[in-house]
């Protein structure tokens, strides 16, 4: 196993990751927050109500500034009252100004974003437990790589969507680097489904996908999220 310096940096990785996760909490309780007051009303919740989000999603770019991209919630279909599908997300622009993401939610329509598709929203879905996907190149929002993390949104017990946050891989690249460069031998930091987050060989190039078989897994794990630390060598 790993251990020492290295282990300690990478397990500083994870805590940041934790701590956008914290954040994406803060969004999820303040959804449902809105959810309990249209309840408490007598009413149904209503896709203007939606738009008292966007201060506590600023708040989460802001402290998570250079390093969270993006942020918001997205319902299940039917929650809204008004609005078959709904997807509320801020990205962070170059001017520090959040901006609403805008995509096409008509089933109908040949640029229908089907959110209900992707892993982030699935995971939490099927397992009622926060996911953290990627990485993989987000067309939508940063047209980066991109990790997702996201929480489940539970309303009554039952699943109404998810908050979340994009995260840049190549920030979460940058922490990584120094902690490999200073190991002697081929490792390549992997996610799940290993794809390569960050590596000190050309022959694991960030964005690439590893066969598990090629490596062994016992160097580090994280405890609480699904990466691991592989050594070579890896095939080119």
């Amino acid at each position: 196993m790993l251990t020492g310096e290295p282990a300690r940096l990478l397990a500083g990785i994870t805590t940041r990751i934790e701590q956008v996760l914290a954040s994406v909490g803060e969004v999820r309780d303040a959804a449902l927050g809105l959810a309990a007051a249209a309840g408490a009303a007598g009413r149904c919740l209503l896709s203007t109500d939606l738009e008292a989000l966007q201060q506590p999603v600023a708040e989460v770019l802001t402290r998570h500034k250079g390093f969270a991209a993006g942020a918001g919630i997205v319902l299940a279909p039917g929650v809204l009252t008004d609005a078959a599908r709904c997807l509320e997300w801020w990205w962070a622009t170059p001017s520090g100004q959040p901006s609403k993401l805008h995509v096409d939610l008509d089933p109908q329509s040949p640029e229908f974003y089907d959110y209900t598709s992707l892993p982030w929203y699935r995971e939490p879905e099927r397992t009622g437990q926060r996911a953290v996907t990627g990485p993989y190149v987000d067309y939508i929002c940063t047209r980066e790589y991109t990790f997702t993390v996201s929480v489940p949104l539970l309303v009554d017990d039952r699943f109404a969507g998810v908050a979340g946050a994009d995260i840049l891989a190549e920030e979460v690249e940058r922490l990584a680097l120094p902690v490999l460069a200073s190991l002697p031998s081929p490792v390549a930091l992997v996610s799940g489904t290993g794809r390569v987050i960050a590596s000190n060989t050309t022959r694991a190039v960030p964005g690439s996908v590893l066969g598990l078989a090629q490596a062994t897994p016992d160097l580090w794990h994280s405890t609480s999220l699904p990466w691991s630390l592989l050594a070579g060598p890896f095939s080119s």
